[in-house]
């Protein structure tokens, strides 16, 4: 069982009438002992609803939970429910747990929780594509490096985590493997015109790092000009490929707090610097 079923056969049971991404926070957070639990505040809202669809594997942040883990902490969440809850578990969780009963529900799941974040944290990120590729798979993002300390302000930091919050789920799906849809529905081109009208034309000057305001308008720059390029059928070439790659080389460069500074990014992706364009 992956993390998707697990959340897909308990949310019904366990869920309440929170939104998904608070259920997955919730799930993650009853399987952590203290010390780790500061760990849930690094993701954002769209990083718990992408974990919960499978739009994003949840490999990253087993590997940052993984040695906080403690079953025993989940069983008691387990065993704090409804009993009603409890039997429901039990007959859903059958087929998986053959010895489950009323008794040892919580000792079974929370085995079985703990052993899918384990087994995640131990999968391998997919080899990153050669640059003979041809474009049409999906472009890999380093692997998180969360750190305490952000070199940029308080405000700058509230900024930019609303800023993520806005443009998250656009990101991934640029960077994914199914993009192509959503830019031929116009959905994708259309939502970007959306935020950057209303909200973040003039609300992306207030960044005061400049190098921060200068790597989001460039963002901005390129979002626009691929969503104008689809929408207005404009006569001049755009190559979409490149432009997908200065997004995602933009998009890591806005999060020096979760991506590993140290490195040079070419350790993780060997294509990194094709397409810069400053």
């Amino acid at each position: 069982m992956n993390f998707v079923e697990f959340v897909t056969i308990t949310r019904p049971i366990l869920g309440g009438k929170g939104g998904v991404h608070i259920y997955v926070r919730t799930l993650f957070d009853a399987i952590l002992t203290e010390n780790g639990k500061e760990i849930l505040d690094g993701y954002s809202k769209e990083s718990y609803k992408a974990y919960a669809g499978g739009k994003t594997s949840i490999r990253d942040i087993s590997k940052a939970m993984v040695q906080y883990v403690d079953p025993v902490e989940f069983s008691s969440f387990i065993f704090n429910t409804e009993e009603s809850a409890q039997i429901a578990l039990c007959e859903q969780f059958t087929e998986f747990l053959p010895n489950i009963n009323v008794n040892n529900v919580g000792d079974e799941i929370a085995e079985l929780f703990a052993n899918i974040i384990r087994t995640a944290a131990q999968t391998k990120r997919k080899k990153p594509a050669s640059k003979k590729d041809t474009g049409t798979g999906s472009i890999e993002l380093p692997d998180e490096q969360h750190s305490d300390e952000s070199p940029y302000s308080s405000e700058d930091n509230g900024l930019l985590q609303e800023f993520t919050s806005d443009y998250d789920e656009i990101m991934f799906t640029m960077i994914g493997e199914n993009y192509s849809t959503a830019l031929i529905d116009m959905s994708l081109p259309n939502k970007v015109q959306a935020l950057y009208k209303t909200k973040w034309s003039t609300k992306a000057d207030t960044f005061n790092n400049p190098t921060l305001k200068s790597n989001v308008f460039s963002l901005l720059g390129e979002l626009n000009q691929l969503s104008n390029c689809l929408l207005t059928d404009g006569a001049e070439p755009f190559f979409i490929k490149q432009a997908r790659t200065r997004i995602r080389n933009l998009y890591v460069k806005l999060h020096p707090d979760l991506f590993s500074g140290a490195f040079p990014y070419d350790a993780f992706i060997d294509d990194w610097d094709d397409g810069e364009f400053y």
